[in-house]
């Protein structure tokens, strides 16, 4: 019996010097893995196949160019938190995840913010995106979406980002929907060129075929509208062409007004 125990007793320590064994060599190479270098940084556009605001050059230079320039420095010396937070603050980014291997490699994932409007007003063109975030247009690309223009009921400055006041927020929200609506619907999202806000507060959309103005009203029963819109097309537009009228007005219960193209006189005198 005095056998057997002992036999237990020599297995568990045994089990317990080879666990504290490899608890310390484990300590051992994280603290050696701390006091290596980053060798590099590799960056990763998770949607450039929707928008390309941002460019993995880009991306390597914010952090080159900053107080958080990464190569050549002691792993333990980075912080991941850090560069986040200066990546986020780039108007396209809407979410960057950092985080360094084993090898020392520095990996960079970006997630850009994506348009559902480009709002066009006297201080310049502003994209903005789902969550009622504006951003400056970008040179090196652009997201064609449509364009809002005419009485736009906000007071923005020139290279404007962020979010807008309590009253601008509520009008982009009512836009936003509208922008959604037209992305969940791939024909109208494809023909809806531009958004004109008139001043009576109607909504004139101008499409990418036909020259017509098509007079929307306000933004509510949008299906309804493009039914009465839609029945056009397929059975006035056969007949009479598209040069026939220059207006389409939707904004009426069970009915299309259409009004007449002015005949031109080119008579001299």
């Amino acid at each position: 019996m005095l056998r057997k125990v002992l036999t237990y007793i020599g297995w568990f320590l045994l089990v317990a010097l080879f666990g504290a064994y490899f608890v310390f060599a484990s300590l051992l190479k994280v603290k050696g893995k701390e006091d290596d270098v980053c060798i590099g940084v590799e960056v990763t556009i998770l949607d450039s196949t929707i928008n390309r605001f941002v460019s993995k050059e880009e991306v390597k230079g914010i952090i080159a160019s900053s107080d958080l320039r990464v190569t050549d420095k002691k792993i333990k010396e980075i912080n991941p938190y850090q560069l986040e937070q200066l990546l986020n603050r780039r108007s396209a980014i809407k979410f960057s995840d950092v985080a360094i291997d084993r090898e020392g490699v520095l990996h960079v994932e970006i997630t850009q913010r994506r348009p559902l409007l480009r709002i066009q007003g006297d201080e310049g063109g502003f994209y903005v995106d789902e969550s009622c975030y504006l951003f400056p247009l970008v040179k090196s690309f652009t997201s064609y979406v449509p364009v809002v223009t005419g009485e736009i009921p906000l007071s923005l400055k020139a290279g404007q980002r962020g979010k807008v006041d309590a009253e601008g927020e509520k009008w982009l929200s009512t836009m936003l929907n509208f922008g959604e609506y037209l992305r969940n619907h791939e024909f109208w999202n494809s023909q809806v060129q531009q958004i004109d806000i008139l001043p009576n507060g109607d909504i004139a959309l101008y499409m990418r075929v036909g020259d017509q103005t098509i007079i929307f009203g306000e933004l509510s029963d949008c299906e309804e509208k493009f039914k009465k819109l839609e029945a056009f097309y397929k059975n006035v537009v056969p007949i009479h062409g598209w040069n026939k009228y220059s207006e389409i007005n939707l904004k009426y219960d069970d009915q299309v007004v259409c009004t007449l193209k002015k005949e031109k006189n080119d008579k001299k005198i």
